[in-house]
Protein backbone atom coordinates (compact mmCIF):
# COMPACT_ATOMS: atom_id res chain seq x y z
CA UNK A 1 0.00 0.00 0.00
CA UNK A 2 0.84 3.43 -0.44
CA UNK A 3 2.99 4.77 2.49
CA UNK A 4 3.76 1.14 4.14
CA UNK A 5 6.96 0.15 5.56
CA UNK A 6 9.31 -2.49 4.37
CA UNK A 7 12.59 -4.12 4.69
CA UNK A 8 13.68 -5.31 1.46
CA UNK A 9 13.91 -9.26 1.24
CA UNK A 10 13.23 -9.21 -2.57
CA UNK A 11 9.87 -7.57 -2.96
CA UNK A 12 10.67 -4.04 -2.58
CA UNK A 13 13.19 -4.68 -5.36
CA UNK A 14 10.72 -5.63 -7.42
CA UNK A 15 8.14 -3.27 -6.58
CA UNK A 16 10.92 -0.24 -7.10
CA UNK A 17 11.63 -2.03 -10.46
CA UNK A 18 8.30 -2.09 -11.56
CA UNK A 19 7.29 1.48 -10.05
CA UNK A 20 10.75 2.80 -11.91
CA UNK A 21 10.12 1.31 -15.27
CA UNK A 22 6.13 2.48 -15.78
CA UNK A 23 7.73 5.91 -15.86
CA UNK A 24 10.91 5.56 -17.91
CA UNK A 25 8.51 3.27 -20.57
CA UNK A 26 5.56 5.84 -20.73
CA UNK A 27 5.05 7.22 -23.99
CA UNK A 28 4.79 10.38 -23.20
CA UNK A 29 8.13 10.90 -21.90
CA UNK A 30 9.18 10.96 -25.72
CA UNK A 31 11.47 8.51 -26.20
CA UNK A 32 8.87 6.20 -27.49
CA UNK A 33 6.97 5.88 -30.66
CA UNK A 34 3.61 6.66 -30.39
CA UNK A 35 2.87 5.65 -33.84
CA UNK A 36 1.33 1.99 -33.61
CA UNK A 37 -2.22 4.05 -31.97
CA UNK A 38 -3.37 4.98 -28.91
CA UNK A 39 -4.42 0.84 -27.52
CA UNK A 40 -0.70 -0.56 -29.20
CA UNK A 41 1.12 -1.79 -25.96
CA UNK A 42 4.12 -2.33 -28.37
CA UNK A 43 7.51 -0.40 -26.99
CA UNK A 44 9.67 0.76 -29.73
CA UNK A 45 12.17 3.61 -30.19
CA UNK A 46 10.96 6.77 -31.02
CA UNK A 47 13.48 7.90 -34.21
CA UNK A 48 12.44 11.77 -33.67
CA UNK A 49 13.84 11.53 -30.50
CA UNK A 50 17.44 13.18 -30.46
CA UNK A 51 18.01 14.48 -27.30
CA UNK A 52 17.79 12.13 -24.64
CA UNK A 53 20.54 9.70 -25.06
CA UNK A 54 21.15 9.92 -21.28
CA UNK A 55 17.36 8.43 -20.63
CA UNK A 56 17.69 5.69 -23.53
CA UNK A 57 21.34 4.62 -21.65
CA UNK A 58 19.49 4.88 -18.05
CA UNK A 59 16.71 2.76 -19.56
CA UNK A 60 19.15 -0.43 -20.69
CA UNK A 61 20.58 -0.22 -17.48
CA UNK A 62 17.31 -0.52 -15.84
CA UNK A 63 16.56 -3.94 -17.84
CA UNK A 64 20.01 -5.15 -17.56
CA UNK A 65 19.96 -4.48 -13.80
CA UNK A 66 16.39 -6.10 -13.80
CA UNK A 67 17.81 -9.32 -15.79
CA UNK A 68 20.66 -9.49 -13.39
CA UNK A 69 18.59 -9.74 -10.52
CA UNK A 70 15.88 -11.97 -11.96
CA UNK A 71 13.34 -8.78 -11.52
CA UNK A 72 10.56 -9.05 -14.51
CA UNK A 73 9.44 -6.01 -16.21
CA UNK A 74 6.26 -4.49 -17.63
CA UNK A 75 7.53 -3.67 -20.82
CA UNK A 76 6.50 -4.63 -24.35
CA UNK A 77 9.49 -4.72 -26.60
CA UNK A 78 8.98 -6.83 -29.77
CA UNK A 79 11.14 -9.53 -31.00
CA UNK A 80 13.33 -7.56 -32.95
CA UNK A 81 15.03 -5.56 -29.70
CA UNK A 82 16.03 -9.37 -27.88
CA UNK A 83 17.34 -10.26 -31.77
CA UNK A 84 19.44 -6.84 -31.97
CA UNK A 85 20.56 -7.67 -28.30
CA UNK A 86 21.67 -11.19 -29.10
CA UNK A 87 23.28 -9.63 -32.55
CA UNK A 88 21.25 -11.75 -34.64
CA UNK A 89 20.23 -9.88 -37.96
CA UNK A 90 16.82 -8.64 -38.92
CA UNK A 91 14.47 -9.57 -41.73
CA UNK A 92 10.85 -8.88 -42.82
CA UNK A 93 9.31 -10.91 -40.20
CA UNK A 94 11.14 -8.67 -37.39
CA UNK A 95 8.61 -5.76 -38.30
CA UNK A 96 7.05 -4.12 -35.80
CA UNK A 97 4.60 -1.88 -37.83
CA UNK A 98 2.06 -4.98 -38.71
CA UNK A 99 0.47 -2.58 -41.14
CA UNK A 100 3.91 -1.88 -43.04
CA UNK A 101 4.82 -5.38 -42.93
CA UNK A 102 1.31 -6.06 -44.93
CA UNK A 103 2.21 -3.84 -48.05
CA UNK A 104 6.07 -5.24 -47.85
CA UNK A 105 5.12 -8.92 -47.77
CA UNK A 106 2.25 -7.61 -50.79
CA UNK A 107 5.17 -6.22 -52.84
CA UNK A 108 7.19 -9.30 -52.40
CA UNK A 109 4.52 -11.86 -53.29
CA UNK A 110 2.78 -9.31 -56.44
CA UNK A 111 4.25 -11.55 -59.27
CA UNK A 112 3.26 -9.75 -62.53
CA UNK A 113 5.44 -7.21 -64.42
CA UNK A 114 3.83 -3.93 -63.90
CA UNK A 115 5.27 -3.29 -60.16
CA UNK A 116 6.64 0.32 -61.02
CA UNK A 117 3.21 1.22 -62.32
CA UNK A 118 0.81 -0.41 -59.56
CA UNK A 119 3.25 0.73 -56.73
CA UNK A 120 4.64 3.54 -57.92
CA UNK A 121 7.75 3.66 -55.08
CA UNK A 122 11.17 4.69 -55.21
CA UNK A 123 14.01 4.07 -53.14
CA UNK A 124 13.83 6.55 -50.75
CA UNK A 125 11.50 7.03 -47.29
CA UNK A 126 9.12 10.06 -46.39
CA UNK A 127 8.26 10.68 -43.19
CA UNK A 128 6.81 13.72 -40.86
CA UNK A 129 8.67 14.94 -37.46
CA UNK A 130 6.58 18.13 -35.82
CA UNK A 131 4.98 18.87 -39.42
CA UNK A 132 7.79 19.36 -41.17
CA UNK A 133 8.23 16.22 -43.88
CA UNK A 134 11.45 15.14 -44.09
CA UNK A 135 13.24 12.33 -46.61
CA UNK A 136 15.48 9.81 -46.54
CA UNK A 137 17.55 7.87 -49.72
CA UNK A 138 18.00 4.14 -49.29
CA UNK A 139 21.03 4.26 -51.76
CA UNK A 140 22.39 6.71 -53.75
CA UNK A 141 20.00 8.22 -56.27
CA UNK A 142 17.28 6.63 -54.77
CA UNK A 143 14.82 9.28 -55.24
CA UNK A 144 15.21 8.56 -59.19
CA UNK A 145 15.39 4.92 -58.94
CA UNK A 146 12.08 3.41 -59.00
CA UNK A 147 11.29 0.20 -57.74
CA UNK A 148 10.48 -2.75 -60.31
CA UNK A 149 9.98 -6.48 -60.00
CA UNK A 150 13.70 -7.22 -60.74
CA UNK A 151 14.80 -4.49 -57.46
CA UNK A 152 11.80 -5.20 -55.47
CA UNK A 153 13.57 -7.31 -53.32
CA UNK A 154 16.53 -4.86 -52.76
CA UNK A 155 14.34 -2.48 -51.34
CA UNK A 156 12.35 -4.36 -49.01
CA UNK A 157 15.88 -5.39 -47.38
CA UNK A 158 17.13 -1.54 -47.43
CA UNK A 159 13.29 -0.18 -46.05
CA UNK A 160 13.44 -2.93 -43.27
CA UNK A 161 17.06 -2.15 -42.86
CA UNK A 162 16.50 1.48 -42.48
CA UNK A 163 13.26 1.47 -40.09
CA UNK A 164 14.70 -1.18 -37.78
CA UNK A 165 18.24 -0.09 -37.71
CA UNK A 166 19.37 2.89 -38.97
CA UNK A 167 16.19 5.36 -38.38
CA UNK A 168 16.42 4.59 -34.44
CA UNK A 169 20.80 3.95 -34.27
CA UNK A 170 21.50 6.47 -31.88
CA UNK A 171 18.20 5.98 -29.50
CA UNK A 172 18.79 1.68 -29.61
CA UNK A 173 23.05 2.39 -29.44
CA UNK A 174 22.81 4.28 -26.37
CA UNK A 175 19.96 1.68 -24.85
CA UNK A 176 22.17 -1.17 -25.62
CA UNK A 177 25.14 0.59 -24.29
CA UNK A 178 23.60 0.99 -20.82
CA UNK A 179 22.39 -2.62 -21.25
CA UNK A 180 25.85 -4.03 -21.73
CA UNK A 181 27.22 -1.74 -19.12
CA UNK A 182 25.36 -4.65 -16.76
CA UNK A 183 25.23 -7.67 -18.70
CA UNK A 184 28.76 -7.30 -21.24
CA UNK A 185 30.18 -10.23 -19.63
CA UNK A 186 27.09 -13.20 -19.31
CA UNK A 187 26.22 -15.87 -21.58
CA UNK A 188 24.00 -13.93 -23.72
CA UNK A 189 25.25 -15.81 -27.02
CA UNK A 190 23.67 -18.93 -25.38
CA UNK A 191 20.45 -17.46 -25.25
CA UNK A 192 17.60 -17.27 -28.13
CA UNK A 193 15.39 -14.03 -28.45
CA UNK A 194 13.04 -15.68 -27.15
CA UNK A 195 14.75 -17.15 -24.05
CA UNK A 196 15.99 -13.72 -23.54
CA UNK A 197 12.19 -12.47 -23.75
CA UNK A 198 11.16 -14.69 -21.21
CA UNK A 199 13.87 -13.76 -19.03
CA UNK A 200 12.65 -9.90 -18.78
CA UNK A 201 9.06 -9.94 -19.12
CA UNK A 202 8.03 -13.64 -18.18
CA UNK A 203 5.64 -15.65 -18.87
CA UNK A 204 2.77 -13.72 -20.30
CA UNK A 205 -0.22 -16.02 -20.20
CA UNK A 206 -1.62 -15.97 -16.10
CA UNK A 207 -3.30 -19.24 -15.32
CA UNK A 208 -4.43 -18.76 -11.78
CA UNK A 209 -6.14 -22.48 -11.50
CA UNK A 210 -2.13 -23.45 -11.91
CA UNK A 211 -1.27 -21.27 -9.01
CA UNK A 212 -4.20 -22.48 -6.61
CA UNK A 213 -3.39 -26.28 -6.96
CA UNK A 214 0.46 -24.77 -5.84
CA UNK A 215 -0.53 -22.41 -3.20
CA UNK A 216 0.57 -23.75 0.32
CA UNK A 217 -1.25 -22.94 3.21
CA UNK A 218 -0.03 -21.58 6.88
CA UNK A 219 -1.06 -20.34 10.23
CA UNK A 220 -4.01 -23.04 10.30
CA UNK A 221 -5.62 -22.52 7.47
CA UNK A 222 -5.97 -25.09 4.43
CA UNK A 223 -7.61 -25.66 0.88
CA UNK A 224 -10.70 -26.37 2.89
CA UNK A 225 -10.84 -23.07 4.88
CA UNK A 226 -13.96 -21.07 3.96
CA UNK A 227 -11.82 -17.87 3.78
CA UNK A 228 -9.59 -19.78 1.41
CA UNK A 229 -12.60 -20.77 -0.90
CA UNK A 230 -13.81 -17.07 -0.71
CA UNK A 231 -10.69 -16.24 -1.88
CA UNK A 232 -10.35 -18.48 -5.02
CA UNK A 233 -14.15 -17.63 -5.96
CA UNK A 234 -12.86 -13.62 -5.36
CA UNK A 235 -10.23 -14.62 -7.72
CA UNK A 236 -12.59 -16.75 -10.46
CA UNK A 237 -15.20 -13.77 -10.57
CA UNK A 238 -12.65 -10.71 -10.45
CA UNK A 239 -11.57 -8.38 -13.91
CA UNK A 240 -8.21 -9.43 -15.27
CA UNK A 241 -7.10 -6.12 -14.12
CA UNK A 242 -8.13 -6.77 -10.53
CA UNK A 243 -6.51 -10.41 -10.71
CA UNK A 244 -2.87 -8.73 -12.01
CA UNK A 245 -3.40 -6.03 -9.10
CA UNK A 246 -3.87 -8.89 -6.46
CA UNK A 247 -0.36 -10.93 -8.42
CA UNK A 248 1.43 -7.60 -7.74
CA UNK A 249 -0.17 -6.72 -4.39
CA UNK A 250 1.22 -10.49 -3.43
CA UNK A 251 4.56 -10.83 -4.86
CA UNK A 252 5.51 -7.41 -5.89
CA UNK A 253 5.34 -8.26 -9.71
CA UNK A 254 2.15 -9.10 -12.01
CA UNK A 255 4.30 -10.89 -14.07
CA UNK A 256 4.60 -14.88 -13.61
CA UNK A 257 8.30 -16.51 -13.75
CA UNK A 258 9.27 -18.53 -16.58
CA UNK A 259 6.64 -21.78 -16.40
CA UNK A 260 4.12 -19.76 -15.37
CA UNK A 261 2.06 -19.46 -12.02
CA UNK A 262 2.15 -23.05 -11.88
CA UNK A 263 6.16 -22.28 -11.03
CA UNK A 264 5.37 -19.11 -8.15
CA UNK A 265 6.20 -20.58 -4.52
CA UNK A 266 2.76 -18.58 -3.42
CA UNK A 267 0.84 -18.94 0.38
CA UNK A 268 -1.98 -17.69 1.56
CA UNK A 269 -0.87 -17.51 5.67
CA UNK A 270 -3.93 -16.72 8.65
CA UNK A 271 -3.28 -13.23 9.82
CA UNK A 272 -5.77 -13.44 12.73
CA UNK A 273 -9.03 -13.77 13.69
CA UNK A 274 -12.15 -12.09 11.59
CA UNK A 275 -11.70 -8.31 11.93
CA UNK A 276 -11.87 -4.61 9.71
CA UNK A 277 -8.19 -5.23 8.96
CA UNK A 278 -7.40 -5.35 4.97
CA UNK A 279 -5.26 -8.30 3.86
CA UNK A 280 -1.64 -7.50 3.66
CA UNK A 281 1.21 -9.21 2.37
CA UNK A 282 4.96 -10.17 2.58
CA UNK A 283 6.00 -9.45 -1.27
CA UNK A 284 9.38 -10.75 -0.65
CA UNK A 285 8.29 -14.07 0.12
CA UNK A 286 5.26 -14.43 -1.79
CA UNK A 287 2.88 -14.22 0.56
CA UNK A 288 -0.91 -13.14 1.03
CA UNK A 289 -1.82 -12.67 4.87
CA UNK A 290 -5.44 -12.87 5.27
CA UNK A 291 -7.65 -11.83 8.19
CA UNK A 292 -10.03 -15.24 8.75
CA UNK A 293 -13.31 -13.40 7.41
CA UNK A 294 -14.83 -16.89 7.74
CA UNK A 295 -18.15 -17.45 5.51
CA UNK A 296 -18.99 -13.47 4.55
CA UNK A 297 -17.41 -13.57 0.89
CA UNK A 298 -18.76 -9.90 0.66
CA UNK A 299 -16.31 -8.77 3.40
CA UNK A 300 -13.62 -10.57 1.95
CA UNK A 301 -14.29 -9.09 -1.47
CA UNK A 302 -14.68 -5.43 -0.24
CA UNK A 303 -11.46 -5.71 1.70
CA UNK A 304 -9.10 -7.56 -0.67
CA UNK A 305 -10.57 -5.29 -3.50
CA UNK A 306 -9.62 -2.36 -1.23
CA UNK A 307 -6.16 -3.70 -0.35
CA UNK A 308 -5.42 -4.58 -4.36
CA UNK A 309 -6.31 -0.80 -6.08
CA UNK A 310 -3.78 0.68 -3.38
CA UNK A 311 -0.71 -1.80 -3.64
CA UNK A 312 1.82 0.77 -5.07
CA UNK A 313 4.15 2.75 -2.85
CA UNK A 314 6.69 1.75 -0.29
CA UNK A 315 7.61 4.43 2.55
CA UNK A 316 11.06 3.91 4.31
CA UNK A 317 12.90 7.39 4.34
Amino acid sequence: MTGEEGIDAGGVTREYFQLLSAQLFDVNSGMWSNRFGDDSRITWFNSDCIWDDDGYFLVGVLVGLALYNSVLLDVHFPQAVYRKLLGLPLGLEDMVDEEVKSGLQHLLDYSDDDVEDVFCLTFDVAWTDLGEEKRKELKPRGIDTPVTSDNKEEYVILYVKWLLVDSIYPQYEAFERGFMRVMENSSLDLLRPQDLELLVVGTPELDFNALMSNTQYEGGYDSGSAVVRNFWKFVEETSHETRLNLLKFATGSSKAPIGGLGELSFKIQKSGPDSDQLPSSHTCFNTLLLPDYGENYNKLAVRLGRAVIECEGFGLQ
